[in-house]
């Protein structure tokens, strides 16, 4: 007969073993050395472990380890998520390599992901500088929107700029919505 295994064992002492099981557990226990060690092992961790002192953590805990953790920024988000991406692209390279290997096709498999790693490296760098000529546009369009409600100020009082100001948001969301219908049109076409 087999040697116990460890689950076994820990079922042996926790009574969670039918009848049948714990009847061949206890003999297995009288003619095997080995598996009494572990189980005398085993009856002293967990008596040992019976004996330390419950902890019970305060209600707040898990709030004040939460509170201390660092926000995850905006522009660091997509810095996970391209390296969950290179971390997927890895993966599917080993996993690939591995099976290239057992059926002898490495040559025109590491071509294959040498162009895909190569792809998204551009796609990481395309995505980077989009992100940052974007903020860039971002930054423009806030600057030239204090010069225009500035300089409206400057020429008409308050309450006509505001309107003036408003007509201008509601003209661009238009044409932003008339640019988002005729890219939509012609994408089908």
């Amino acid at each position: 007969m087999s040697c116990l295994k460890l689950r076994e064992i820990y079922d042996y002492l926790e009574k969670e073993l039918s009848t049948e099981e714990r009847e061949r557990v206890e003999n297995h226990l009288l003619s095997c050395p080995r598996c009494q060690q572990a189980l005398r092992e085993r009856q002293a961790l967990l008596e040992g472990i019976k004996r330390l002192p419950r902890l019970e953590l305060p209600e707040e805990f898990t709030s004040q380890v939460l509170a201390k953790l660092p926000e995850l920024s905006r522009k660091k988000t997509w810095l996970v998520f391209l390296a969950g991406g290179l971390y997927l692209l890895f993966s599917l390279f080993v996993a690939f390599w591995i099976m290239a290997s057992q059926i002898k096709t490495l040559a025109w498999s590491w071509e294959v992901f040498k162009h895909i790693f190569g792809l998204s490296w551009k796609l990481s760098r395309l995505l980077i500088l989009g992100f940052k000529y974007l903020e860039a546009l971002a930054k423009s369009f806030s600057l030239a929107g204090k010069i225009i409600v500035n300089s409206l100020t400057d020429f008409f009082n308050p309450n006509l700029a505001l309107g003036l100001s408003a007509l201008g948001v509601f003209i661009s969301l238009a044409l932003a919505l008339w640019l988002l219908k005729y890219i939509k049109i012609s994408e089908r076409s």
